[in-house]
Formats: structure tokens, sequence, C-alpha cells
């Protein structure tokens, strides 16, 4: 009979313990890992979209046309693609941010909405 208590004290201290553990690994461990993820997520779009190259190559003409219209052309045309993908890179490190902004945010709406439920109860 020891054993069945025993047993049964253990897994209510262990579901305690995680239910007591889960805010503190939520706003420490868990965040520092989204945050970390967040970052490399927005190193690795930078690359993709290739903001540095694009830049560095502003004024370079296209496929070798060295002609000074060849030079206008391949400049706008350049112009036009660098801030395309600067608005991408904008726009893809705001999703970013508002997932990472959800991470932080969710645990207190899920409380609020359960105390909510209690307080009509």
């Amino acid at each position: 009979m020891s054993l069945v208590i025993a047993l049964i004290k253990s897994i209510f201290l262990n579901t305690l313990g995680s239910i007591i553990y889960f805010p503190i690994w939520w706003y420490t461990q868990g965040l520092k890992k989204r945050f970390l993820g967040f970052t490399y997520g927005i190193g690795i779009l930078f690359h993709n979209l290739a903001l540095k190259i694009m830049f560095k190559h502003l004024f370079s003409p296209m496929f070798g046309e060295r002609s000074k219209m060849g030079r206008i052309i391949s400049f706008f045309m350049r112009l036009i693609l660098l801030v395309w993908r600067f608005f991408l890179f904008l726009l893809g490190t705001a999703g970013r941010l508002v997932l990472l902004i959800v991470w932080i945010v969710l645990p207190v709406i899920a409380v609020w909405q359960i105390i909510k439920v209690l307080i009509l109860i």
C-alpha cells in the first residue's frame, strides 16, 4: 500500500513542480532560445535576400554592359530590386518580431482567460 501512496505522491509532486517551473522556463530558457532563433532567422533572411551583395553591386553594370545607357538601366534595375528585397526583409523581420511578441504574451493571455472563466463561474 505504501508503494501506491509513494507513487501517487511522486506523480503529484512532479506534476506540481512542472506546473510551477513552467513560467520560469518559458520566460528564461525558452525566451532565450526563441530570441536566438529570431536573430538566426533574421541573419538567414538577410543572406537569402542577398542585400549586402545587391548594395555592393548597385553601381556596377549588369551583364558586362559598359555603355552609359547600360549603366543607367543597370543602376535603376538594381535599385528596384534592392528596394523590393529590403521591403521583403522588413516584412520578414516584422513577422518574426510578431511571433516573438506572441511567445512573450501568450501565457499572460492564457492565464487571463482562465481567471476570466473562473470569475464567471
